[in-house]
């Protein structure tokens, strides 16, 4: 039996924060191992050969070691056929396999989004994270692609490499409506019926835009007395979550701030919920937006290429707030239009479930192991 070592920095088991990434490395070993393979994750916060890492067993037993060296005493990585790295570090180690001369594991790289896009944006991307991620592209057999969209950026930025790059296309897990659960979020909230529901799922940092969100929702709250909002997802930069913890005090029953919860009870909030919001500046895929679609939340998305998709099926804002069309105006635009939401609401289930229901990540993952 072949064995496959998935390497990632988070991973959805326990209570630990996990993202999107986290998410579609789970999805990726479930896939693996229903088509026979033997399928190890290592999990490391830093992948520093000092720092502790996790390694979850084909048969969901997680182990724990205080360094790297420790886990390579039982776990030899020559020994592996294939490494799927889902991040960018480590790449010394990395190389090191590159050019063993006995027997070796081929190396993928499954890339979660384009750092030199994200540069070349004007965000503050780590030049080492950067460089190390070209030099993944660099050193791997085959290099991961999570979308249509980073597809066609993979081949405008590194066209020498064209001939290593493989769409692998993210899907999203789904868990039914426990209507047992949403009713007791609702008396936990105190959410009545003619209360208006929104959620914004995504790490609190600028690049995601959290930052408008924490900016805006002040007098949108105060405009529209009826409105609640749930705001989900990790602390990356202090100064939005003060200015959230701020509105939150002004409007203690009616601003919720959450860290991280599971995907399961996630779902329950999105159907719990009217308007799915995402304000990023840069997205690759987004599995939260599809997941909100699928449970029939009426999406309000900003104007990036990677929800083209949703481009009529979404009340769709302006970063830039010409000619009325920027976040407050298009959210306030919503919360005043009901008649809107059953419209753009069918839409998008329909885009979410046909993602679903045209799920290729068993296919297109076993093309990957054809030798």
């Amino acid at each position: 039996m072949k064995k496959i070592l998935l390497m990632t920095f988070e991973y959805p088991k326990g209570e630990i924060y996990c993202g999107g990434v986290g998410q579609t490395v789970k999805q990726c070993r479930q896939v693996l191992l229903d088509m026979g393979y033997d399928v190890y994750v290592l999990i490391s916060a830093h992948f520093l050969k000092k720092f502790p890492v996790r390694v979850l067993l084909p048969d969901e037993t997680l182990l724990r070691y205080p360094d790297f060296h420790s886990f390579q005493n039982d776990f030899n990585w020559y020994k592996f056929n294939y490494i799927i790295q889902n991040f960018v570090n480590w790449t010394r180690p990395l190389h090191k396999i590159k050019s063993h001369k006995g027997t070796k594991p081929k190396i993928f790289y499954h890339f979660h989004s384009i750092l030199r896009r994200e540069k070349d944006a004007g965000f503050k991307t780590l030049n080492r994270f950067l460089l190390n991620q070209e030099e993944m592209i660099k050193i791997s057999d085959k290099v991961i692609c999570p979308s249509r969209y980073e597809y066609d950026n993979f081949i405008r930025y590194f066209q020498h490499f064209s001939e290593k790059v493989v769409l692998v296309e993210n899907t999203i897990e789904t868990f039914p409506p426990d209507e047992k659960e949403i009713q007791n979020l609702r008396d936990k909230y105190g959410i009545k019926k003619s209360d208006i529901v929104s959620i914004y799922v995504g790490r609190l940092e600028k690049i995601k835009g959290a930052g408008l969100l924490v900016k805006k929702i002040a007098k949108i709250l105060k405009e529209n007395r009826n409105l609640k909002i749930f705001v989900v997802g990790k602390v990356l930069e202090r100064n939005i979550y003060k200015r959230l913890m701020s509105v939150k005090k002004k409007f203690p029953r009616r601003v919720y701030y959450i860290r991280y919860m599971q995907k399961k009870k996630l779902f329950q909030y999105y159907y719990l919920s009217n308007i799915f919001i995402n304000t990023s500046f840069s997205e690759s895929f987004s599995l939260a937006t599809y997941e909100a679609a699928l449970c029939g939340d009426v999406l309000l998305l900003s104007e990036i290429p990677a929800f083209d998709r949703f481009r009529n099926a979404a009340q769709i804002f302006s970063h830039q707030d010409k000619n009325g069309n920027g976040f407050a105006s298009q959210y306030n635009r919503l919360l005043k239009n009901k008649n809107l939401w059953g419209k753009l609401s069918k839409k998008s289930i329909m885009i979410a479930k046909n993602l679903v229901a045209h799920n290729r990540l068993k296919q297109d993952l076993s093309k990957l192991f054809i030798t």
